[in-house]
């Protein structure tokens, strides 16, 4: 009796344990499902941040490289008007309106691409640290000391073109005679200086692009590693729940024959041999004399009865 409530311990902690083998297998990929999730959220937002970083850079290089070349050619006409100045009157009124409609607007438009980046490449940093915090995982965040010196670099620069505007303007605008070389000199000098400063600022944007660039490259490798690794880790687990489920059943089928064995042939005793339940006291032998033998009696047969009847 004992051993029979043995194996239905055994069977039901069998199937106890199978069930939760099933529950670990869907509990895996439900993990699996919801950890990659989040991954993938995680990864949309810097990618999503450096294409906003990636495509403004790319904007503001070319307004700086178009900044540049408006600085060069007027630092070039400045330098060929400066030798006769008050005959060359003209090319400066022009100069000067080339300056208000070209020139300034652009610095303008380059500051009001870059100031939105801030706050993206603030974002990007913040999604990358807490990507860090995953284990093995060390990504660097864009710098954002660079891009704050590239704006403070654009303000002394809207100043400086606001100078050389103003210069040139007043330049326009004074006689003939009071145009001298120092004018020039004073010009061609602010239009070198703003120049050397664009160029400072198309290196530091070119740089961020670069650092972007392989910031996505980085992350869209980490991010297949990852739902690789997960997907690897719920496969695991699955075969290792789907062998224990096999083990289980192994263990099922073992005790089940068992008990349908017991229960075809019983081990009872047969009931139609009596039992001997007493001892048998043990008798002395029987001698039989010669002399003392019995005769055994005679029968007759039916006819002789008959006979002497």
């Amino acid at each position: 009796m004992l051993k029979k409530i043995g194996r239905i311990l055994i069977v039901v902690m069998a199937v106890l344990v199978i069930v939760l083998s099933v529950g670990g297998i869907i509990g895996a990929w439900g993990i699996n499902s919801a950890v990659s999730n989040v991954t993938l959220k995680l990864f949309a937002v810097v990618q999503g941040g450096t294409e906003i970083v990636d495509a403004a850079a790319s904007r503001v290089d070319t307004l700086v490289q178009t900044a540049r070349s408006e600085v060069q050619q007027t630092r070039e006409m400045i330098t060929t008007a400066a030798s006769n100045l008050q005959e060359n009157r003209p090319v400066l009124t022009a100069l000067s309106e080339r300056l208000e409609t070209r020139l300034g607007p652009t610095v303008d438009k380059v500051q009001e691409a870059l100031t939105p980046v801030h706050d993206v490449l603030v974002t990007v940093s913040s999604a990358v640290s807490f990507a860090n915090s995953i284990p093995f995982i060390q990504e660097r965040a864009p710098r954002l000391e660079q891009l704050d010196q590239t704006l403070t670099q654009l303000s002394g620069l809207a100043a400086d073109v606001q100078q050389l505007r103003t210069t040139l303007r007043a330049a326009v605008t004074e006689k003939a005679d009071q145009l001298t070389q120092g004018v020039a000199t004073a010009l061609t000098d602010l239009a070198t200086r703003i120049d050397g400063r664009l160029a400072e600022t198309q290196s530091n944007v070119q740089a961020l692009q670069s650092d972007i660039a392989a910031l996505q490259a980085r992350m869209q490798t980490l991010q297949s590693t990852l739902l690789l690794i997960f997907n690897l880790i719920a496969l695991i687990a699955t075969l290792v729940y789907i062998w224990v489920i096999y083990s289980q059943v192994v263990v099922i089928r073992h005790h089940w024959s068992r008990s349908v064995s017991v229960s075809i042939n019983p081990a009872t005793p047969d009931q139609s041999v009596p039992a001997v339940t007493e001892e048998i006291e043990a008798q002395p032998p029987t001698t039989v004399e010669a002399g003392d033998e019995a005769a055994a009696p005679v029968v007759a047969a039916p006819d002789q009865l008959e006979k002497s009847s």
